[in-house]
């Protein structure tokens, strides 16, 4: 006789942040690598691919794409920081895989690293 019950198929109504925050960090830290290469490619890309023309445009196009990356990168780390505030609140002895300081650094190394190599570029 076989009393146990089948196991539940019922999924939870809402994820909590236990069994998501490490997605979320991935996901963060996707969109910092994502919005350096926004910025520090596309610059490239558009210096390649529209010679011949007029020096403003270049220029104009390129920092389109330096701001659209360094805004995802900015707004990753903004996003990060209320993520672990709030895990820090809700779970105390929970940690991230990367200490948000060790995030912030490298995030604005990367970021003054792509601007120097632009403004070389803007003077050459």
């Amino acid at each position: 006789m076989n009393t146990s019950s089948p196991p539940s198929t019922e999924k939870p109504s809402h994820l909590t942040l236990e069994n998501t925050h490490m997605a979320a960090t991935r996901t963060l830290l996707a969109l910092v690598r994502t919005g350096a290469a926004i910025a520090g490619g596309g610059a490239l890309v558009t210096d390649l691919l529209v010679k011949g023309w007029p020096r403003w445009v270049v220029v104009t196009l390129s920092s389109a794409f330096v701001v659209l990356g360094y805004t995802l990168m900015w707004s990753a780390l903004k996003k990060g920081r209320k993520l672990r505030a709030r895990l820090e609140r809700e779970r105390p002895g929970e940690e991230f895989l990367f200490p948000l300081r060790e995030v912030t650094v490298g995030t604005v190394t990367l970021q003054l690293l792509i601007a120097a190599v632009l403004v070389l570029y803007i003077l050459g």
